[in-house]
């Protein structure tokens, strides 16, 4: 009687051994994986993107388990951003702390602390030709020039039954973390209408909104370049 109750003690505590393996092992490779998975899968759905790359890792793995991720880093390419498609999308953040349960629920991702968190975006002359097309109502034939100084758009629009050139002059620019495009000059050609009349059907455009951007972030700066703009975005780690 007394060897049965030893092997069955045996028995419980080897089981309990392995149990306890299986958790090391589960909280040092699968859980860090499933939360990379994740963190993959929900930054590709708010930008709408299949072209996610996420690299994460921390000291010791298992703390990944528990959302406190010392590199993040990830790269999307054609990301939405409110309007606007981004050619590329690159984020970094340091000692980033994720609230878990909302990770692995319906609201997406969540930061709750960083040290550092950042968003590099670039719009290209294509993402903006495409988003102003679809933005203003009634142009076709739309091409776009970017440079540092200027951002020149030029495009038909049917009206009054006459084809009309017209010729835009703006600036990509932030304003209260939201993305703008705005027009300093309007020109046309070939209309009965004046182009202060015309400029009431275009105006500024706002390409993206303030809290289109993933992590809640916001955009702090806008570069533009020749053939891009850059846009950096942050997080206030007050919010």
């Amino acid at each position: 009687m007394l060897l049965c109750e030893v092997i069955d003690l045996r028995k419980g505590l080897t089981i309990l051994g392995l149990l306890f393996i299986i958790l090391i092992v589960s909280s040092a490779t699968v859980l860090p994986w499933l939360a990379q998975s994740t963190i993959k899968t929900k930054l590709a759905q708010k930008a709408a993107t299949d072209d996610v790359v996420v690299t994460v890792a921390s000291t010791p793995s298992a703390l990944l388990a528990i959302g406190r991720i010392q590199q993040l880093d990830a790269v999307l390419h054609q990301a939405k951003v409110g309007q606007v498609f981004l050619r590329e999308l690159t984020l970094k953040g340091r000692n980033v702390q994720l609230d878990m349960p909302a990770l692995f629920s319906e609201q997406g991702i969540k930061v709750k602390q960083a040290d550092e968190l950042t968003l590099t975006g670039t719009v290209d002359e294509e993402n903006l030709r495409e988003v102003l097309q679809r933005r203003v109502d009634k142009i076709e034939n739309v091409q776009v020039r970017i440079n540092r100084d200027r951002v020149l758009v030029t495009a038909n629009a049917k009206i009054f039954g006459r084809v009309a050139d017209i010729e835009m002059e703006g600036q990509i620019t932030e304003n209260s973390g939201a993305l703008f495009f705005l027009m300093t000059r309007l020109e046309m050609r070939n209309t009965l209408i004046g182009t202060a009349k015309l400029g009431d059907l275009f105006g500024n455009i706002q390409l993206a909104a303030a809290d289109k951007l993933p992590l809640g972030m916001k955009i702090r700066q806008v570069e533009q370049t020749d053939g891009a703009v850059i846009i950096t975005a942050a997080r206030d780690n007050k919010e």
